[in-house]
């Protein structure tokens, strides 16, 4: 079953905003302007786009999505100091 075709992203996005503030926290991310969070709100709208059921589940597919992103982005802003 293609949950991208059964679920609208604004629908996605109101059932999964907290995974999104749930890495945040977990890589103790100070995020005052909301840079990061707006990575992974992009991150989700790439997860959505891109997903495959063959994968794994919906859940772990955006987690690891996210997740990854966050970490690019705190790695390239390192880079940049």
């Amino acid at each position: 079953m293609n949950k991208k075709k059964q679920f609208s992203f604004e629908e996605i996005f109101k059932q999964n905003e907290r995974r999104i503030q749930y890495h945040l926290r977990q890589l103790r991310i100070q995020d005052p302007h909301q840079e990061f969070y707006q990575e992974g709100l992009r991150a989700m709208m790439m997860a959505y786009e891109t997903y495959h059921p063959d994968e794994g589940p919906f859940a772990t597919y955006f987690n690891v999505m996210i997740r990854n992103r966050l970490i690019d982005l705190l790695w390239e802003k390192n880079q940049d100091l």
